[in-house]
């Protein structure tokens, strides 16, 4: 565990880590925070509220309570809810900003009772709506962070908006969950797995990975990827695949995110596998370095997503491997 009155980041987990764990047999949601607690990988617990919570965006309050109850016993803190905008909810055509507004509100004061200080909310969730939802959150005291995740960056248009918006109000309410994948350094080994196992050439996963590496934002690279893969032989559902190699892994270099701040409000320490105390993937030094930098005091939720590609390796372990990278890299002078 870090110690915040040091000036340094707190550490914890989002459930979403243990996709595979929560749906094994007799499995429930206080089973797992309990579990969270024994293993010692808090302090800080996120979760998906629409993954982890039955019933959502409506709250039952006996739920609530039992899951308040559970992590009092556990010894953790509420960290961030990853709660979600379903612009496509209606039949036929988009949600209108008022629908969007009362959709979120509705899983704000959700949150609030959760205890929940800060929610987590996709890059669809524009400058025009949270704006609308700042009372709100003030009123209620929960942070509304919009997540950057691969593959946007700083300089996308949707996130220099939101950046010219957090700037403008000078809000402590609004900000930035940055996600580690936006920076990137190699393809998860995981990945390259995945792909062999799926039957797809090597031939295909290795011009996905050259066009990944190439220069240039990745959003422009999608169109060549299709382009040279079906070239190659390529079926549609192998072009899915591969696309997805591009989407999940960002290639903003790390000291790009001294730009996120003073706008941050939560960390997702997304990862595929740590081997030997160190990320493969990510450039935890560099990305942690910056956090220390800009004397951010906040939580890095262990994000653990190397399930969606496998399911070799126990998620806790690689939690508790990743936590002890996080915690040596952080308190090294």
């Amino acid at each position: 565990m870090t110690d915040t009155a040091a000036g340094l980041p707190r550490l914890g987990i989002t459930l979403f880590s243990l996709t595979l764990e929560q749906r094994r047999p007799g499995t429930d949601l206080i089973g797992l925070i309990r579990e969270v607690g024994a293993r010692g990988l808090g302090p800080g617990l996120e979760m998906v509220a629409f993954q982890s919570l039955r019933g959502w965006p409506r709250l039952d309050e006996t739920l609530a309570q039992a899951v308040r109850g559970a992590l009092d016993d556990a010894g953790l803190t509420p960290s961030c809810l990853a709660i979600n905008l379903d612009l496509a909810l209606r039949p036929g055509r988009l949600l209108s900003d008022d629908e969007a507004h009362d959709y979120l509100a509705v899983q704000l004061r959700g949150a609030a009772a959760l205890g929940f200080p800060v929610v987590r909310v996709g890059a669809e969730c524009g400058p025009a709506v949270l704006t609308r939802l700042l009372p709100l959150a003030e009123e209620l005291r929960v942070r509304i962070g919009v997540e950057i995740h691969s593959p946007l960056t700083l300089d996308a248009p949707p996130v220099a908006a939101l950046k010219e918006l957090f700037t403008r109000l000078d809000t402590e309410w609004l900000g930035f969950i940055p996600d580690f994948s936006a920076s990137m350094r190699a393809i998860p080994g995981a990945v390259t797995d995945a792909h062999r196992a799926a039957g797809i050439p090597p031939e295909l996963t290795g011009l996905a990975t050259r066009i990944w590496a190439e220069p240039g934002p990745t959003m422009a690279k999608f169109g060549d990827l299709e382009r040279r893969a079906a070239a190659l032989g390529a079926r549609p559902d192998q072009i899915g695949n591969l696309t997805m190699l591009l989407t999940m892994h960002g290639r903003m270099r790390p000291d790009r995110w001294a730009d996120f701040f003073p706008h941050v409000v939560h960390v997702h320490g997304k990862f595929y596998g740590v081997t030997d105390g160190q990320d493969p993937s990510i450039d935890y030094p560099a990305v942690l370095a910056v956090l220390r930098e800009q004397k951010y005091t906040g939580f890095i939720s262990s994000e653990y997503e190397a399930h969606a590609y496998t399911d070799r390796h126990d998620a806790f372990d690689q939690v508790a491997a990743h936590q002890r990278m996080c915690k040596t890299l952080l308190e090294a002078r």
